[in-house]
């Protein structure tokens, strides 16, 4: 692709020329002292060590998760780890309602400048993003964030330089001296994956930024399925979810994603979809949110299928290796 000219109109889509728009925020030069530069190198690191304070919680359930992403490539299973552990520091909470990250800045953001101080507040808002990459050259990215639909720029790195316009990408864009970077936490994801990663995420329900955060373990695993599986999505999936009521749009996706994975994977005939509807509502009070526990007896109620079958399906669920030919 050409090279981007100061002249040209910005590829962010503002209408503006490019040396009027994000070149003019990407030739900021860093006001970073040499402590501050310092300071930042040592940042990441820092995190990560802090980060060991929290084993006791942190270790269990990234244990958990990280098995819920399956058997993947070894190379593939090395980043959606690398991915999720970082999701775990920055944006996951503990009891407290505390990140890792937060705990860290309120314990030692006295140690920084007030220069420093203030730069960390974008680090306070780090989100795993999901983008489209709509440009680059040698120096410069074009990304659209497909939540907003808002476009920015920013300079390419050592980590960014393979990246090509038409990939999407899903990460975290870290604050730095420069202006934001793409780590090498980022998954690189081909058109075809991405779209029909989109598509499942809209239809478990899954709309906006905040939630893509709150619930990112579970769009990875979302998204490991179709890196298994393949992208076609189950005719009876839809059909299933149509039939779920659950109020939670939390719950709502976890339970999605439950039955997205188990149809893919076992390719049962669904001939009563109010079953595994009854039996979804079922298995969420059990393992996901205890607040909205049902009794078998209540599901197939509200579901009008019979106690046996909602206990038959759930059991299918939990144990799909003892699944059924016919399903219904």
């Amino acid at each position: 692709m050409a090279a981007l000219k100061r002249n040209d109109p910005c590829p962010c889509g503002s209408g503006k020329k490019y040396k009027k728009c994000c070149l003019k925020k990407l030739n900021t030069k860093s006001r970073f002292d040499e402590k501050d530069q310092r300071d930042f190198n040592e940042l990441l690191p820092k995190v990560f060590d802090y980060s060991k304070n929290f084993d006791e919680e942190i270790k269990p359930a990234f244990e958990q998760k990280n098995a819920a992403l399956g058997s993947l490539e070894s190379s593939d299973a090395k980043a959606f780890s690398q991915l999720l552990y970082h999701w775990m520091l920055f944006n996951w909470k503990n009891d407290n309602n505390k990140t890792v990250l937060d705990s860290f800045l309120k314990e030692f953001k006295d140690n920084y400048s007030s220069s420093f101080q203030k730069f960390l507040k974008d680090w306070m808002k780090l989100e795993p993003r999901f983008f489209y990459i709509i440009y680059t050259d040698k120096e410069y990215i074009a990304l659209k964030d497909m939540w907003d639909d808002k476009t920015q720029t920013i300079h390419k790195t050592p980590v960014s330089e393979n990246i090509e316009a038409g990939q999407y990408i899903t990460g975290y864009l870290y604050p730095a001296p420069e202006g934001p970077s793409l780590g090498n936490d980022a998954l690189q994801l081909p058109p075809r994956l991405a779209e029909a990663f989109h598509k499942e995420c809209l239809t478990a329900g899954l709309k906006k930024q905040k939630r893509f955060t709150k619930q990112f373990d579970l769009m990875l695993q979302l998204l490991s399925i179709l890196v298994k599986h393949g992208t076609e999505q189950p005719a009876e999936y839809t059909s299933i979810l149509d039939k779920l009521e659950i109020d939670s749009k939390q719950n709502f996706t976890a339970a999605a994603i439950k039955i997205r994975e188990y149809l893919r994977e076992n390719n049962p005939r669904v001939n009563k979809p109010e079953a595994f509807a009854a039996a979804l509502d079922y298995w969420i009070g059990i393992h996901v949110d205890k607040e909205k526990f049902i009794s078998q007896k209540a599901a197939a109620k509200k579901y009008s299928v019979a106690a046996t079958t909602v206990s038959s399906r759930y059991k299918q669920l939990s144990n799909p290796q003892k699944l059924e030919t016919t399903v219904q």
